[in-house]
């Protein structure tokens, strides 16, 4: 074991301090080796800036867990919400749609121009943080039957 060790330590010594190419060989070998350095280097900083956005991936999803249970409100700072909100960015007026919430389901009663504004009124309460469902009972007009 000792002298084949030994042998494999003189060959490489003989290999790289050769006369005629062992200059070309160590700066093959420097090189490569510089190269593979530089290879493992850019691959740890890949795996560094993958693993870091993954764990303020998983706090920011954390972070929006806590906050939307904390955002969940009363049913009277939800109707605000939808009245500051939803209405005035649809075009509606309070006196058009009347709101009441109750456990976080949304009913909207009234009247509204058309049913492409009904739509979008419903899309825009729905998103209302703290509003679970919307249930509407909305009449488009010149049509006397309920939107959905």
């Amino acid at each position: 074991m000792r002298s084949t060790r030994a042998f494999l330590m003189g060959a490489g010594a003989a290999y790289l301090f050769d006369p005629r190419q062992g200059r070309r060989r160590r700066n093959e070998l420097r090189d490569r080796s510089a190269a593979i350095a530089r290879r493992t280097a850019r691959l740890g900083t890949k795996k560094a800036k993958f693993a870091g956005g993954h764990a303020r991936g998983v706090l920011a999803t954390g972070r929006r867990l806590a906050s939307r249970r904390a955002a969940i409100a009363d049913d009277a700072k939800i109707v605000q919400r939808i009245r500051s909100d939803a209405l005035r960015t649809a075009g509606v007026t309070t006196r058009d749609v009347e709101v009441e919430v109750e456990d976080g389901v949304a009913t909207l009663r009234g009247a509204v121009e058309g049913r492409a504004t009904a739509d979008e009124l419903v899309a825009r309460v729905a998103k209302v943080p703290g509003v679970q469902d919307v249930a509407a009972i909305l009449r488009v007009s010149g049509d006397r039957q309920a939107a959905a």
